[in-house]
């Protein structure tokens, strides 16, 4: 219960302060006049895109799972997931609560959590090297082009890199050296304990522990599954252009086409790797400066603050509201249905 009220309260102080920031710099009328007038083609093939991207995300687990632990329902377990790592992503800072709560969605499924913890950690691993990927694309062609226009280009973009440096360096330190997750989970479940949001917590640890033994055993499953990386790799790839290219329809909605679909799909790449240093939910504040700063150079007026307002609600938003059904109500329903 006090998960729940929690995990509530993050989702409407976020939301409300999303909601003031609009009414108060462009007024409520005005925001909803504008929004009467875009181009509800595009606007869908922006949502359509999100789908995609969810879809992309939640098809790697799925494949990845399948190869190292193929059960029942695994396709419809894998969209569960893909949801719940969605919605603690969204509501925790560096989107750090994303892979604990799908490690312990999953030993709730009968996963082992020592194949679970590999799944998830191939995952990570490959998703990591082709963000650095397109990002060190997004350098090579569009660096300087943005970098002449936009002010502390250069700090803000490596300090992102940098981050992602570490993260990476920390996934690697992760499935090499079994004491760090030890000491992680030793972390989280003395906090879990604290306050009371699990049962038989010693007993529960003991078992994890148990099973990150078996996750190192597992970690080298990787060069076994050559085949299956390459198509996870492939299906990241396609997952991060139809993520990035979401700010692209949004300025076609707007009757704007003066800028081309690659220097848009770059500028996404790059607020990303802004993002990530940006130590709060959904990097709250920072990703709406970031894309103010960033998409100034293409929306006229003030349309960048409806353009805006349009992006946060598809790309981020809507990840939380539909997250908090499945994670939040759905589980609480079914529980008073089992007392009663």
């Amino acid at each position: 219960m006090k998960n729940k009220i929690f995990n509530s309260i993050v989702v409407i102080v976020s939301a409300c302060i999303f909601v003031s920031f609009f009414i108060f710099n462009k007024g409520l009328n005005s925001l909803i006049e504008d929004l009467k007038l875009l181009n509800t083609s595009w606007i869908s093939l922006a949502i359509l895109l999100m789908l995609i991207f969810l879809i992309f995300e939640m098809l790697t687990l799925y494949i990845i799972t399948k190869n190292f632990y193929n059960t029942d329902n695994l396709l419809i377990s894998s969209i569960k997931f893909e949801i719940v790592g969605q919605f603690f992503g969204a509501v925790t800072p560096f989107s750090a609560g994303s892979h604990p709560a799908q490690l312990y969605s999953m030993t709730e499924s009968k996963i082992p959590a020592g194949i679970a913890g590999s799944i998830l950690m191939v995952k990570f691993i490959i998703y990591q090297a082709i963000n650095i990927f397109i990002l060190l694309l997004a350098f090579v062609f569009k660096f300087n082009y943005f970098s002449s226009k936009v002010k502390y280009f250069l700090y803000l973009s490596i300090s992102g890199v940098i981050i992602h440096i570490i993260i990476t360096i920390f996934a690697i330190l992760f499935s090499i050296n079994n004491k760090i997750p030890k000491s992680i989970f030793k972390f989280v479940f003395k906090i879990l304990k604290k306050f009371h949001l699990t049962r038989n917590t010693e007993n529960t640890y003991k078992k994890i522990e148990t099973e990150l033994n078996e996750f190192h055993k597992n970690a080298s499953l990787m060069s076994k599954h050559i085949k299956m990386c390459i198509y996870i790799a492939i299906l990241t790839f396609l997952e991060c252009l139809s993520f990035s290219s979401i700010p692209y329809c949004i300025y076609r909605s707007f009757g704007f086409n003066s800028t081309d679909i690659l220097t848009m799909i770059a500028a996404q790449i790059f607020l990303t790797n802004f993002m990530a240093i940006i130590p709060l939910p959904g990097a709250e504040g920072g990703a709406e400066g970031g894309f103010y700063l960033i998409y100034s150079l293409f929306f006229k007026g003030d349309s960048i603050i409806t353009a805006l307002f349009v992006w946060r609600i598809i790309t981020y938003y809507s990840v939380v509201a539909v997250g908090s059904i499945f994670t939040l109500i759905i589980p609480n329903s079914n529980l008073r249905k089992h007392k009663t």
